[in-house]
């Protein structure tokens, strides 16, 4: 039997993301956690709240840039290095918890996890302003690495950053949406590719 409220956004995780927000009652998210629908009352009065506090903690929590890419970096190559060690540690941390033990649908925890973003868009109250605002935080962190690449001569000087950032943001977020529908993003082929369109910029 769960006591505790992070148990319960766990497992409320596994049943929006499996399920979607509609069909997951609470009822069926009380059994989940192995409470009644008064156990779960208890944390979340009604099914909208629980919901946004998942998305709050699995979704903006996990993938706003101050949490998910806290390193430093000496050179763009370097950067591309470190910004997908962070992705396979942020992947490798919700797959964990994505991972109830039984997959009836053999899809990967990355699938069920692009399912719940999906619902945030549908769901989530004002959430245009929050998904707008972790795309620009990543946005910024690209530009940042290739404008100082370029400043320090190890990109072309003629390379516009903008569309270059965003190049890098593209092939990242492409690769993660396809791998999903079959195993998972493969990080180090994510390396190899994002080494690829660096190497088009070296002088």
């Amino acid at each position: 039997m769960i006591t505790n409220r992070e148990e319960v956004l766990e497992n409320a995780l596994r049943v929006f993301a499996r399920m979607n927000y509609e069909k997951a009652s609470l009822m069926e998210i009380a059994r989940a956690c192995g409470l009644s629908k008064a156990g779960i009352i208890y944390y979340f009065p009604c099914k909208l709240d629980l919901f946004v506090a998942v998305v709050d903690k699995y979704v903006f929590g996990m993938q706003t840039a101050a949490n998910k890419f806290m390193f430093s970096y000496t050179s763009l190559e370097e950067f591309i290095d470190r910004y997908a060690e962070s992705v396979r540690q942020t992947m490798e941390n919700l797959v964990t918890v994505l991972d109830g033990g039984t997959n009836p649908t053999d899809c990967s925890p990355n699938f069920y996890y692009y399912h719940l973003i999906m619902q945030v868009r549908l769901y989530y109250p004002d959430v245009k302003s929050r998904i707008a605002a972790v795309f620009e935080q990543d946005y910024k962190l690209w530009r940042k690495a290739v404008k100082t690449a370029q400043e320090n001569g190890e990109i072309r000087c003629d390379i516009n950053v903008d569309d270059a950032a965003e190049m890098f943001r593209q092939v990242f977020l492409g690769m993660s949406f396809e791998q999903s529908f079959f195993s998972g993003l493969d990080v180090g082929l994510l390396i190899q590719k994002l080494k690829f369109v660096y190497m088009l910029m070296k002088g």
